[in-house]
């Protein structure tokens, strides 16, 4: 049997800490959230680009919002969800480490068998596709100036996703998930229209 000394001990554990008290994504996991959000930004933009006038405004039968009432509820929730990153971060650390369930939230988030009431419905106020593509990317724009920040603590600080608790690196994982879960609503209205 190996022995290690109480201060190699000692030792080992601090800098496990350090590391874990950090919060900082891997280089992998921020890699895999820029491209999460890039590809998510760029399938909702030529989606909505394919969309004529009728189909950006129509409301299919089933009682479900149109693209653009899509479209505002993605703008809402980005801007809402983004907020609460960033009050995440104003917050004390915490401690639980909750990177084994960014892949089911990644799921949950997107599976649109799986309904969840939001608290932000669209208002049908603001339903000019440029006006509603320029927040949209306005919004990405913002998330990724702010991402530029490589030392940033997203896994040690928390808020509440539509799921429970998030670390503020999954909350970042539900802004991308939710536009891909709306693009594929959208998808959806125009084949349920044609």
């Amino acid at each position: 049997m190996r022995k290690y000394s109480l201060l190699s001990l000692l030792l080992a554990f601090g800098i496990f800490q350090v590391a874990a008290q950090s919060g900082k994504v891997s280089k992998e996991e921020r890699s895999f959230l820029l491209d999460y959000l890039e590809v998510t930004q760029q399938d909702l933009l030529k989606t909505l680009n394919d969309l004529n006038e009728t189909e950006w405004l129509s409301t299919p039968a089933n009682d479900g919002w149109s693209p653009a009432e899509c479209m505002e509820h993605i703008v809402q929730a980005e801007k809402a969800v983004f907020m609460q990153v960033k009050k995440a971060l104003n917050e004390p650390a915490g401690t639980d480490d909750l990177s084994a369930r960014d892949g089911w939230l990644m799921c949950k988030i997107t599976d649109r068998g799986n309904k969840v009431n939001t608290p932000l419905p669209p208002s049908g106020k603001e339903l000019s596709k440029t006006k509603l593509i320029e927040a949209f990317n306005a919004s990405r724009t913002e998330i990724f100036a702010f991402l530029e920040d490589k030392k940033l603590p997203l896994r040690t600080h928390y808020g509440k996703s539509p799921y429970g608790k998030a670390d503020a690196y999954q909350l970042l994982l539900v802004i991308a998930g939710h536009s891909m879960r709306h693009t594929n609503q959208i998808l959806e209205t125009i084949a349920l229209l044609n």
